[in-house]
């Protein structure tokens, strides 16, 4: 055979290869031995198991001005060992059996991993119980959080982009307990919460029902199962958990000057609303998304980095303030000079990709690389776990959540337009904020000089 007829039929079967929809997931379903459910995805290659624990519900049993506990009590939980294990003791255990364990908290629910090597699973959810169902919350451990977390916060919200998102919050939120969780401002609210806040919020938080379970890795399912029963020993049957009330956010269709003298650089935040994120079309929203600023050959990084050479980075994503409030956004530093032409640009670029769609050369380039993507994610087993976690959280089964490579995959140019034009909201009815030293930067509807008068310009 010719070599140049075995090249081209290497590269056709390399791009079938490509064209291929990814193989559906064997998801199974087990029960430990004490009776828990748990989805298990078997990843004979992984190096770890991970088991993601979710507990449904939010925090919105807090006071507003504590709301931020809601990122401190996880960490402490983990950072601060047990009554029966200093933090140092518990940290060099796990590493010498190759495990660990994290916690974070979401707006509907508590998450928590368990992390481990096949044949160590049972002692590493041992240390795991150690910590939720004996704690020794630290008072001193609080402290050097809470300095950490207000420094941080304070630094943020001086930048141009902590800002820019601050405005949009105080314009989008209203008074919702949640302005506090995402904002963290006032950050002297942060130095509010005490150790009986901690305490408080872990009775109320962890429990052995209202909980789902979703395992992926290499482990079997009776070591997985064993290891949830150790995991979840001593805990209480019910959490008390409370869901945050009902978030209606808004964007009104106006360009906001946040005008500060002290910057250096301008900053552009362009925001508006999409379904909820696991609505259908998910995938199609998301390509949409890629192709508008994700990787520096997308459309508004080429069009401001590029031609308009106004910033270094510019970039698009998807994101929510909840679970039924998804947001489209485009963001970056902008050479202050050129703040009224970029923005120019920037709805030329996205007025264009949503009447237009992506085009017939661009469409299979960006395919590949978000399949590509999916794919990767896939193959981790904290990924694997995660998705299916979050399929429980939004009513879907753990194989719909494992789909999401196999959908990325079967995307169709014609349909992927269709949605980018019906869900993809106009740039007029968007939040335009620009954050800038220069007073006349942009023609504006409202002009404010903090993020904290950004209400008036709703």
């Amino acid at each position: 055979m010719p070599p140049f007829l075995r090249l081209a039929i290497a590269t056709l079967c390399a791009l079938l290869a490509l064209a291929l929809p990814a193989a559906a997931f064997d998801v199974q379903s087990h029960k430990s031995p004490n009776g828990h459910s748990f989805s298990l995805l078997p990843m004979r290659e992984a190096a770890q198991t991970v088991v993601h624990f979710v507990w449904r519900g939010g925090d919105g049993y807090l006071p507003t001005e504590k709301g931020n506990l809601t990122e401190l009590a996880p960490v402490l939980l983990a950072q601060s060992g047990s009554t029966d294990m200093p933090i140092t003791d518990l940290g060099t255990q796990l590493n010498a059996i190759g495990g660990g364990v994290l916690f974070y908290s979401g707006t509907d629910a508590l998450h928590g991993l368990l992390i481990g090597v096949a044949g160590k699973m049972v002692p590493t959810a041992q240390l795991m119980n150690a910590v939720m169902a004996r704690p020794a919350f630290d008072e001193r451990w609080l402290k050097r959080l809470q300095r950490s977390f207000v420094e941080n916060v304070t630094a943020d919200q001086a930048t141009t982009g902590g800002q820019a998102w601050r405005a949009l919050r105080e314009m989008g939120m209203g008074n919702h307990p949640l302005k506090q969780v995402r904002s963290k401002t006032p950050p002297e609210n942060i130095k509010k919460i005490t150790i009986a806040d901690v305490k408080d919020w872990h009775q109320r938080s962890l429990s052995t029902g209202n909980l789902g379970i979703f395992a992926a890795g290499p482990a079997t399912a009776d070591e997985i199962g064993q290891a949830i029963d150790a995991a979840l020993q001593g805990l209480p049957a019910q959490n008390k958990r409370k869901d945050y009330p009902r978030l209606n956010m808004r964007y009104p269709g106006k360009t906001i000057l946040l005008h500060d003298p002290k910057l250096a650089k301008s900053y552009i935040l362009v925001a508006g609303p999409l379904p909820k994120n696991y609505a259908p079309n998910q995938e199609a929203r998301e390509l949409g998304m890629a192709v508008l600023g994700v990787s520096d050959q997308s459309r508004l990084h080429t069009a401001l980095r590029k031609e308009l050479r106004a910033t270094y980075a510019f970039s698009a994503w998807i994101s929510d303030f909840s679970r039924d409030n998804a947001v489209l956004y485009f963001q970056g530093e902008i050479a202050t000079p050129q703040v009224a032409q970029a923005l120019q640009t920037i709805k030329a670029s996205y007025t264009s990709l949503r009447q237009d769609g992506i085009g017939a050369v661009e469409f299979p380039f960006a395919k590949r690389l978000y399949a590509n993507r999916a794919k990767t994610l896939l193959s981790q087993p904290r990924d694997a776990a995660n998705m299916m976690a979050e399929a429980w959280l939004t009513n879907r089964s753990p194989a719909q959540g494992l789909g999401y490579g196999l959908r990325a995959a079967s995307l169709e140019r014609e349909a992927v337009n269709r949605v980018i034009a019906a869900e993809f909201p106009s740039f007029d009815s968007m939040t335009k904020i620009v954050v800038s030293p220069d007073a006349k930067a942009i023609a504006a509807d409202c002009v404010i000089t903090h993020f904290t008068q950004a209400a008036r310009c709703r």
